[in-house]
């Protein structure tokens, strides 16, 4: 059973998304973009905090761009 209020395809999307990410990272460690987990996994937290605060989800439901106070 999902999390009240969210459907079986919303769970499923967002751990595909996850194990995505996961990968991206992986790679991106591989390749020496960052020195280590830790910093990818910092660099990541950073990126999640500014979309974050960039966007949000509307009253339909939407991801959507806050308005700008």
């Amino acid at each position: 059973m999902p999390p009240s209020g969210f459907s079986k395809k919303a769970i499923k999307g967002i751990l595909q998304f996850t194990a995505a990410c996961y990968s991206d990272l992986k790679k991106e460690v591989d390749s020496g973009k960052h020195k280590d987990f830790r910093a990818a996994i910092k660099y990541e937290q950073r990126q999640l905090k500014s979309a974050l605060s960039q966007l949000h989800i509307n009253e339909r439901g939407k991801l959507v761009k806050r308005k700008k106070r």
